[in-house]
């Protein structure tokens, strides 16, 4: 082995410092990555919302009034062929359901920081880690209920023939 990093093969003996420091940020890694995709960043996805240079659906620095207009710009792309007061009520059922989700949103940020926290220090905490986890879920299944149900209640301002089209929209949105 390379003798510039202390590398032991004896059992039990503690990884150099090159190799842990590259363990730590594969860790920190993995539970950046396995925390941002629970469930929390599909929002506007499942909504079928086009959102190209956004984070799924989390604008990080948008203005409620920005939130407002684009909601209301995605309303009328989607639902180009939907009457005026179509458009204006899937348009307030989204931006409730955006205002819903702030909240959550600021508490995934949150367990995120947490975690990294938790992974940076020098001992790890497994319980820590897992009460973040544990969170997660809880958290992204708040967020699947609200976004389902926003879901549901603009579906029902549809025709059946538009939500045929949005959902062709989303199938081909989803891959």
């Amino acid at each position: 082995m390379n003798e510039q990093h202390n590398v032991s093969s004896k059992p039990g003996a503690k990884p150099s410092r090159p190799r842990r420091r590259w363990i730590i940020a594969a860790a920190i890694a993995a539970a950046a990555g396995v925390l941002s995709i629970t469930g929390i960043s599909y929002a506007t996805e499942e909504m079928g919302m086009d959102m190209p240079h956004h984070h799924r659906g989390w604008h990080h620095d948008m203005t409620p009034e920005a939130m407002s207009k684009h909601v209301d710009a995605m309303v009328n792309h989607i639902l180009a062929d939907g009457t005026p007061e179509q458009k204006t009520k899937v348009a307030d059922i989204a931006k409730a359901a955006f205002k819903d989700l702030q909240p959550l949103k600021e508490q995934h940020h949150a367990a995120h920081q947490q975690a990294v926290k938790l992974l940076t220090q020098p001992t790890i905490d497994r319980a820590a880690l897992e009460q973040v986890r544990a969170d997660e879920m809880r958290l992204a299944d708040q967020v699947s209920r609200r976004i389902t149900q926003a879901v549901a209640d603009a579906a029902e301002v549809l025709t059946p023939a538009q939500r045929i089209k949005l959902a062709e929209h989303i199938k081909k949105r989803m891959g």
